[in-house]
This record gives structure tokens, sequence and C-alpha cells, in this order.
């Protein structure tokens, strides 16, 4: 039996990085893949990875890179406190490659930052409904 994805996406958070009780690295991020169709949709994916592939993830790659990524489906069950099972479908990635330069990571961080400064600095439109209640004539009669 064959259980092999390859994929090829964006990351769309910040990998979180945490260890086994064994001390292993294990990191974990979702994985935004296009799907084309009628419609072209979004598929998001979790991905685990361990050892030296999660110690590379950590180190090299953030949100928005583009990466591909080799592993296996693996589904895992869980029972919750009222008893219902609950499913929890991961790629166990056995490899995950940056496939783009540092050059153009370095523009898409970079057009990351400014965009977010841009956000901060701009004020916010006062909402034309705002209420001036402590001088509202129709407050507390």
């Amino acid at each position: 039996m064959i259980n092999n994805v390859v994929l090829v996406g964006r990351i769309g958070n910040d990998p979180a990085m945490t260890y086994a009780q064994s001390g292993t690295p294990v990191c974990k991020f979702r994985l935004a893949v296009n799907r084309r169709g009628e419609r072209d949709e979004t598929d998001w994916l979790n991905i685990v990875c361990f050892k030296k592939t999660a110690e590379f993830v950590q180190q090299y790659l953030d949100k928005g890179s583009l990466v591909g990524v080799e592993g296996r489906i693996q589904v895992r069950e869980y029972d919750d406190d009222d008893g219902k099972r609950t499913y929890w479908t991961e790629i166990v990635a056995n490899n995950v490659q940056a496939l783009e330069s540092r050059a153009d990571a370095e523009k898409r961080r970079g057009g990351q930052q400014e965009q977010q400064a841009q956000q901060q600095t701009q004020a916010p439109e006062p909402d034309q409904f705002d209420v001036d209640t402590e001088n509202d004539p129709f407050g507390d009669q």
C-alpha cells in the first residue's frame, strides 16, 4: 500500500516548535494549497515534522514561505469527554523544501513589514455615528 503526498503551497502561520518528552524537536504549521477547478479554492492542511526537518522549518521558514512538502497522511482519533470520537488529519512531513530564493523571501518579508507599519500608523476614520454620550442632551433623564 502507498501513503505518499507531495504538496506545494504557502505556510499560513509562523511555524510553532515544541519538544516531545524524549527531547525530539516537533514543528507544526498550516499549509495553504490551491485547488483548481470551477472555482479556485484553498485547502488548509495541518503539517507536522520532526527532528532535523523541524529545526530547518523553524530556523528558515515563516508565514508566507512557498514550500514543497513530501510526507504521508496520518489520521489520529481521540475520545472527547462526552464520549464522542474526534478525528484529526495531518501530513507528517519527511521533507520540507523552500521553493523561493532568499532574496524573494526577504522582499516578501519587507513588503509585509511595510504593510503592517502602514496599518499601525493610519489613524482610524471617525465613526459618523459616534455619539458624545457625556454631552448628550437626551441621555439619563
